[in-house]
């Protein structure tokens, strides 16, 4: 059983697209994941948005030479060669451009919008050019708000894509493919978001938030949890399972009749309210749960350390 505010991402996703005019999908394809990668590729594509959709106006796809060799892996999962990629400007000639694109619009998306900002931010600080930031829909977050995880293996965009339209034909792992894909399916979710409403009709039950605690299962180290104890029921019954972003129970007949019965929007705003001052001042449940999982990972640091 599993459960996410999906009013809360409504909420959010207005405040970002409501008053925009045009909005810009962009992905990258880079030499890795950490601090020292760099972007190889970028795409990305102008949408001025209409009460009838998005209409496309520019589009550019760049690739970008990071003055050293691609690793086996990155060559095999982009297709992208060093062969390719000597022929291409780098990064410091192709900034500019870059981010003067990106500028052109009110708003930004991407697929895990925080790694692709994160690789933008690094090029700058490389380059010393300047790189403004707009507010940025996530996709990966809508998927997650209207495709349960029951029902599909994950949430990489690839997966989403083919479980929402699986009569398509879809390339992945190359830029400008990957942003055509966000944008196909950002507008659905889009038109979900408008016309979502709440279809629990009965009032729900209210139990009181007496404390939470976050949890890495020893034996389990990919099951991380913050687990709830309530006015009613056993600590733990109810939890936010941290790897895959949605609310959930235990298996037990028990924790499942809570589960349905509950007030979990309530429980949610009761947790924000309790614990999100301690953690950078979180204000939704996936940003306390990477800051409370830092949090506690620094501890246990200082702990081994005496």
């Amino acid at each position: 059983m599993e459960w996410r505010n999906v009013l809360r991402g409504r909420d959010d996703f207005l405040k970002i697209f409501q008053d925009a005019k045009s909005i810009i999908v962009f992905d990258t394809e880079t030499t890795g994941l950490g601090s020292d990668a760099k972007i190889i590729e970028f795409a990305a594509v102008r949408y001025l948005i209409s009460e009838t959709g998005l209409r496309e106006t520019n589009k550019i796809d760049l690739f970008l030479n990071p003055e050293e060799p691609l690793s086996e892996k990155i060559v095999e999962l982009t297709g992208i060669t060093d062969e390719i990629l000597v022929k291409a400007n780098s990064e410091r000639v192709e900034a500019p451009y870059i981010y003067q694109f990106l500028g052109s619009a009110d708003i930004w998306a991407a697929y895990n919008c925080n790694f692709d900002i994160r690789m933008l931010a690094q090029m700058s600080s490389r380059t010393g050019i300047e790189f403004i930031q707009k507010p940025c829909l996530d996709v990966l977050q809508m998927a997650r708000d209207f495709v349960k995880r029951e029902d599909v293996e994950n949430h990489k965009l690839q997966t989403i894509c083919k479980a929402i339209y699986p009569e398509k034909i879809f390339r992945f792992h190359q830029a400008i493919d990957d942003v055509r894909a966000t944008a196909l399916i950002m507008a659905k979710f889009i038109s979900s978001y408008l016309n979502y409403a709440d279809t629990a009709v009965q009032r729900k039950k209210q139990c009181r938030l007496n404390w939470a605690y976050y949890c890495v299962n020893p034996n389990q180290k990919s099951q991380i949890r913050i687990k709830l104890n309530l006015s009613e029921g056993e600590y733990g019954d109810i939890y936010w399972d941290v790897r895959n972003m949605v609310w959930s129970c235990k298996k037990t007949v028990a924790a499942k009749r809570l589960f349905q019965e509950v007030d979990l929007a309530n429980l949610e705003k009761q947790l924000l309210n309790r614990y999100g001052w301690k953690y950078d001042h979180a204000d939704n449940m996936e940003i306390l749960a990477k800051n409370w999982g830092k949090a506690q990972r620094e501890q246990k640091k200082q702990v081994s350390a005496i």
